[in-house]
C-alpha cells in the first residue's frame, strides 16, 4: 500500500464526488508549472483503502492500494506534488 504523503492532494486533484474505499482510481501525472508535459500523461491504476483530512484542513490524504512494480514510480511522482485522481469506479 502506498500512502500519498500529507498536503499532496489539494483542491482541484481529486474528483468533486467524496472518494470512499474501495473506489477504482487512476493517478495522473499533471503538468509542470509551465504547463509542460511530454507526451501523453503517464497513469496508474489504484484502488482507494482510506482518506483522510490533512493537519492543515485544506487538502485531503488518500491512502491506495497499488501492484509493487508500479509503487516506486507512484511515489516519485506523489512527491513532486504534480499529480491528481480521477474516479474510475465505484464500489457501492
Amino acid at each position: 500500500m502506498l500512502k500519498f504523503a500529507e498536503g499532496c492532494l489539494a483542491p482541484g486533484m481529486l474528483p468533486a464526488e467524496p472518494l470512499a474505499p474501495g473506489d477504482a482510481v487512476r493517478v495522473v501525472q499533471t503538468p509542470g508549472p509551465q504547463g509542460e508535459l511530454a507526451g501523453t500523461p503517464v497513469t496508474i491504476s489504484a484502488t482507494v483503502v482510506g482518506v483522510h483530512p490533512a493537519a492543515s484542513g485544506d487538502q485531503t490524504i488518500v491512502d491506495v492500494l497499488v501492484p509493487s512494480e508500479t509503487a516506486a514510480d507512484l511515489a516519485a511522482r506523489a512527491a513532486t506534488g504534480r499529480v491528481a485522481l480521477v474516479l474510475d469506479s465505484r464500489e457501492r
